[in-house]
């Protein structure tokens, strides 16, 4: 009887053993994670408020085959195109803009990567003073490196028919 106690106890921590080692590390998301993303995102969209290319930057990755999608034009191949083209596009022509997040943020990790989601209002002035008002949506793709998470894919977007 003791040796099958004996036997029973080595099979059971063989198992545990087993069972610590052969799950991948860093696959679940963890709870400090995502509330940092939770947290970090917001921050990401308000940058653009500064309509301050300096101040969005640090917060994108720089790599040079990362595409980026913004409402115009079709695709930006990686960070250097997207910084000279959101300058012209949406920097110099306007004086302000202000993005209001609905409450629908959706934050997803997996191991060292997460995607979040969040549709927002965004109410921008030209240097004009002409007002407009849009809807739209937001993705992101991040990763976590040595410095903290940095978007390494966005897609920024608006309904067909402005709704």
């Amino acid at each position: 009887m003791r040796k099958t106690f004996i036997l029973g106890c080595a099979f059971g921590l063989a198992i545990a053993t087993l069972l610590v080692f052969a799950i991948p590390k860093g696959v679940a998301a963890s709870h400090s994670d995502v509330v940092a993303l939770r947290a970090f995102v917001p921050k990401v969209i308000i940058s653009w408020e500064s309509l301050d290319i300096a101040k969005i930057e640090p917060y994108y990755a720089k790599d040079t085959d990362f595409a980026y999608f913004d409402i115009t034009p079709m695709k930006y191949s990686n960070w250097a195109e997207y910084r000279e083209g959101v300058q012209k596009a949406l920097f110099e022509p306007n004086r302000s803009i202000k993005f209001k997040l609905n409450d629908d943020l959706g934050v997803h990790q997996h191991g060292s990567l997460a995607w979040a989601t969040v549709t927002f209002g965004a109410d921008i002035v030209s240097k004009q003073g002409t007002s407009a008002h849009l809807n739209g949506r937001w993705t992101m793709v991040l990763e976590k490196r040595g410095h903290g998470w940095v978007v390494v894919h966005e897609h920024v977007s608006v309904p067909l028919g402005g709704s």
